[in-house]
């Protein structure tokens, strides 16, 4: 899930369409959220602004989905929509346990070491498995931290500060 920088910041983009699915008007996606309940059908999702009413849904690990949507029935305008992302309002995520966040709440944070050096800002998270890695860039360039607690010692989404402790090798 990541914030929709360049619309609505209450609203994330939470699937990218990847063309049609079938004769009745699906789409393939591209699921980018880690809240499985927001493609249920019966729930909203928006497209350019618009609420669209998901019908059923067919999840294709790992992160692939075909949605079928209230008011889209046609082949040709499902392939019309490729390329396109879903939003849902940031405010319909799940509350997480405390030092826990969603991607979409760090892309943007400015990184500060310990020290008070500013680092940049995050501008994407690389999720590898083990851990997430943050890319960082900044006026010395692009740092990667790993999302590891001897690593990041606070986050102040209010403030937008993330504050991170450089270990060896990370410059």
């Amino acid at each position: 899930m990541r914030r929709n920088l360049e619309g609505d910041p209450a609203q994330v983009t939470v699937a990218l369409i990847l063309g049609a699915h079938g004769t009745a008007g699906a789409v393939r996606v591209r699921i980018l959220s880690d809240v499985p309940h927001r493609f249920d059908p019966g729930r909203e999702l928006y497209l350019r602004g618009r609420p669209y009413r998901i019908e059923s849904s067919t999840f294709r690990p790992p992160d692939r989905a075909i949605l079928k949507l209230r008011g889209l029935n046609t082949p040709a305008a499902a392939r019309a929509l490729t390329g396109e992302e879903f939003t849902s309002p940031a405010d319909a995520a799940p509350t997480l346990p405390s030092g826990e966040y969603f991607h979409f709440q760090l892309v943007g944070l400015q990184v500060l070491t310990e020290e008070g050096e500013d680092l940049g800002r995050i501008g994407e998270i690389i999720a590898t498995g083990s851990n997430d890695v943050y890319v960082v860039s900044g006026p010395s360039g692009e740092i990667l931290l790993p999302a590891l607690a001897q690593v990041i010692r606070a986050v102040d989404l209010a403030g937008g500060i993330m504050t991170v402790r450089l270990m060896e090798g990370l410059r």
